[in-house]
């Protein structure tokens, strides 16, 4: 029970902020603009001022474990294959790119990190932020790579891999890593201004999808959106919950899969589908809802590790 309140208490806030955009958005209170520019901030702002600060902060030399890391890693590349080859039967590359990214990436920093700290010691905790640094680094470079790919079939291979180099994200997330590799501190006034800025990342994003979501766009991608709910929070902790207890992995390292694969679809996957041209109502709809299907895919993975003594 201790469990289910505490996924909810992280959980619900997501869908609150949502359907405040739903709400604000039926009262016409955002201009088409103002929706597109609330996309923006989050895109150059937001997320790379989270990304940078979270990566930054992360002590790359204590708890490292080399081990879970390349699994996570592989088993994140892996699993992306994984869903091209099974999604290849949609034909229409926007809607494969944002069933694909939604299948994939997780909302591992903003509800994993508080999941992992009421789950775990202190030591699982640090395993959980410096994984989430190398993750952070996989999901968007892949995201960019797959989404410019499917968004825009028709640019070269060196435009692409420009604009990759180019995103703010990828850049947010390197030079976190430079400033974590390196030891530079962060002066307490910065630090703070960083930890109020990225927070746009979180609130003024979900705000955006709630804006965003139209009964139309359900109706004509409800398939697709139900679809890229069962790989996000069905298919994606067996598969990873599956392959890492086959490695050999217990204890505080599968709470830690567990959480990466368990939970909700990142809010960037709606904000970079409008940004690199992938469909943004699946886009919307499936991180709305993979939130409230995430609630049962962490308690029953988290349970089952729990039942079965690996955790």
């Amino acid at each position: 029970m201790a469990l289910f309140l505490e996924t909810v208490n992280h959980i619900l806030p997501v869908f609150l902020l949502i359907f405040l955009g739903i709400f604000l958005n039926s009262i016409h209170f955002f201009s088409p603009v103002t929706k597109d520019e609330m996309v923006k901030l989050v895109y150059y702002v937001g997320t790379p001022t989270l990304l940078f600060h979270t990566v930054a902060k992360a002590d790359l030399y204590q708890n490292f474990e080399p081990k879970l890391v390349i699994f996570f890693l592989c088993a994140i590349i892996c699993y992306v294959l994984l869903l091209i080859l099974i999604c290849s039967f949609i034909k229409d590359p926007k809607k494969k790119g944002a069933v694909v990214q939604i299948g994939f990436r997780s909302n591992f920093a903003i509800v994993g990190m508080p999941l992992a700290m009421n789950l775990m010691t202190e030591s699982g905790v640090l395993m959980t932020a410096i994984s989430l640094a190398f993750v952070t680094i996989c999901y968007n470079v892949t995201a960019v790579i797959l989404l410019s790919y499917y968004g825009n079939r028709q640019q070269r291979f060196s435009a692409l891999m420009l604009g990759v180099m180019k995103n703010p994200l990828i850049v947010g997330t390197m030079l976190g890593l430079f400033f974590s590799l390196c030891r530079i501190p962060l002066p307490s006034v910065l630090d703070n201004s960083l930890q109020l800025t990225g927070n746009i990342a979180a609130s003024i994003g979900l705000l955006a999808i709630g804006a965003s979501i139209t009964v139309k766009g359900f109706q004509n991608n409800a398939f697709y959106i139900f679809f890229a709910i069962f790989l996000r929070n069905i298919l994606a902790p067996i598969v990873f919950i599956g392959t890492a207890i086959l490695l050999g992995f217990r204890g505080d390292t599968l709470i830690i899969t567990a959480i990466l694969s368990a939970t909700p679809a990142a809010v960037n996957c709606f904000v970079m589908a409008k940004k690199l041209g992938v469909d943004p109502d699946i886009s919307a709809y499936g991180v709305s809802f993979s939130s409230l299907v995430s609630i049962l895919s962490i308690l029953c993975a988290v349970y089952l590790l729990k039942f079965f003594s690996l955790s």
